[in-house]
């Protein structure tokens, strides 16, 4: 895929509506959307890190999205062998095509064959920070007419959620400096760790950042649970979520210069400020 610089951006641009330029979708209104678990028609953006994480975030109101583009950020296979061996293929191109698989079964559970687009961005799994500034710019691209994106939070989970987080702030910050739509920012839970303990389906406690719990009903549930199952690789890690209620949030202005707040950072503090390290290179001055 061929992704445009300064001069095809400004391009592109211009050729969008003005209508779809300077309409704006409020978060408030995505989250009213998502709480009534009615058909949402707005242009929305999911970005996941990995394979299942829209699956595990939103799999419960994924059927309510009419117009919804998938951007898959990595492929879900580590770079170290020892990773495919473990999940039993004989290499690392086999789980990549596995964890591919998996997910169109799993969209074609949680959508029912709605989805408008599905984007592959093939970085490797944990590899994502090494990506970032090819991964912003195709953002840009892919963001530039969605009403409205939901992404990881900055929580200090995992190296790859974060680095989602702060590829798609980045993103909407360079399309604002565009001068044209910029998507709401929105998240949907993942997980992190709060006094040694890991918890799934919850937001860090933020009070400036009210959450949308969306309970599931008893359909939705089912649907969620039966995409779990397509997930046939991950068994082991999708036994720590559940199927309860889902929730939502718009999304905070973080600080990518700092640790997440309140975080107990799960990867450790040294990985982390190379992640710093690498969010500062990818920042746009």
């Amino acid at each position: 895929m061929t992704h445009p610089d300064g001069h095809a951006m400004a391009t592109l641009r211009k050729s969008l509506s003005a209508d779809s330029l300077s309409a704006t979708t409020s978060p408030e209104t995505v989250l009213h959307g998502l709480g009534m678990r009615r058909p949402l028609d707005l242009a929305v953006a999911v970005v996941t890190a990995h394979p299942d994480d829209e699956t595990i975030g939103l799999g419960g109101v994924m059927a309510h999205l009419r117009n919804l583009t998938l951007l898959q950020l990595t492929d879900g296979a580590p770079l170290d062998p020892a990773a495919a061996a473990g999940a039993g293929f004989p290499n690392r191109q086999a789980y990549a095509a596995a964890r591919r698989g998996e997910i169109v079964d799993a969209l074609a559970v949680l959508v029912e064959g709605r989805l408008s687009r599905q984007v592959f961005y093939e970085v490797p799994d944990g590899r994502l920070a090494d990506h970032l500034a090819g991964v912003v710019e195709r953002l840009v691209e892919d963001l530039i007419c969605v009403d409205a994106v939901l992404t990881h939070p900055y929580e200090g989970g995992h190296f790859d959620h974060d680095a989602a987080a702060f590829a798609v702030q980045e993103a909407c910050t360079r399309l604002a400096r565009l001068g044209g739509h910029v998507p709401a920012r929105l998240e949907f839970t993942s997980y992190h760790r709060v006094g040694g303990r890991l918890r799934t389906g919850r937001f860090l406690d933020d009070p400036c950042a009210p959450e949308v719990v969306v309970p599931l009903t008893p359909e939705a549930a089912r649907r969620k649970e039966a995409a779990f199952a397509c997930h046939r690789s991950q068994t082991g890690n999708l036994g720590l979520f559940g199927f309860g209620p889902e929730r939502f949030r718009a999304a905070p202005i973080y600080d990518f210069s700092r640790p997440p707040p309140g975080s107990e950072v799960m990867y450790g503090v040294e990985v982390w400020r190379g992640l710093s390290r690498a969010f500062a290179a990818a920042t746009q001055s």
